[in-house]
């Protein structure tokens, strides 16, 4: 079994966290260049990570991914039994995966890849923080004072910890309003699974920070649909038309090969 990504990306977080809770036996084949885009594209056509690889059996998108490895390897459960449980998780990692990916992708546009946005578009990080208490209230009242969002600890709190911590790191954790919320986070940190998908992901956000030809270059962004929503919600529409019309930004490939 091969996982094809880059340890940066919230979703292959994910999947790198389901395998080592499921400890399965897996092969990393990492993509760290720019110039592994095309071996990516061979095999997913969308050109997104993770890529799951068993033997025949090429899967592609995080969410699919998890599935497939919550049949093939079903112990330990990352997802209920009851029907209504399992809606939930699926709906949970749903959300997790676009409006709470979405608002923290916008974010750290704002705050770190492209930090003109705050002088040339001011109420664009207002708006983003703004989306992202939404979000947390949400949170907060799914939580309901549980330990883990389900009860028990599933794939909605992997789904949902990449983020969570991304806005932490961007200087916008959880407040004194959300204490389950803040008290979840703090929980993470005992979790094996999740400290080992958080070590990977720290080296290789330091990797591409040094290398000038990463895979995920801060000069060309991908963006794809909630993405796209989210930066439309920040009044930054004309500022990704420009980008796109420069070449300084991209959208999810068309068709397959």
């Amino acid at each position: 079994m091969e996982l094809h990504d880059n340890a940066f990306s919230p979703y292959a977080f994910k999947v790198r966290s389901v395998l080592y809770e499921k400890r399965v036996d897996f092969t990393k084949c990492e993509l760290k260049q720019a110039a592994d885009r095309e071996a990516l594209l061979r095999i997913n056509p969308r050109g997104e990570v993770p890529v799951l690889v068993d033997g025949d059996a090429v899967i592609c998108d995080s969410k699919v991914i998890c599935a497939y490895l919550e049949d093939r390897f079903p112990e330990p459960a990352l997802v209920p039994e009851d029907p209504a449980l399992r809606a939930r998780c699926r709906y949970l990692e749903l959300k997790s995966d676009t409006d709470v990916d979405a608002c923290l992708f916008v974010l750290a546009i704002i705050k770190v890849t492209r930090a003109e946005i705050a002088s040339e578009t001011p109420a664009a990080l207002a708006t983003a923080v703004e989306l992202l208490s939404d979000h947390y209230g949400f949170l907060e009242r799914e939580l309901a004072g549980r330990d883990w969002f389900l009860g028990a600890f599933s794939l909605v709190d992997i789904a949902l910890a990449p983020h969570v911590r991304a806005a932490a790191f961007l200087g916008h954790p959880p407040g004194p309003e959300h204490p389950a919320l803040s008290a979840w986070l703090s929980r993470l940190k005992q979790r094996p699974s999740l400290r080992q998908a958080t070590r990977e992901m720290a080296e290789a956000f330091a990797a591409s920070q040094a290398a000038k030809d990463s895979l995920f270059d801060p000069r060309r962004l991908h963006w794809r649909n909630d993405r796209i929503e989210a930066a439309l919600r920040c009044g930054l529409g004309p500022w990704l038309l420009s980008e796109l019309e420069r070449g300084s930004a991209f959208l999810t490939p068309t068709g397959e090969s």
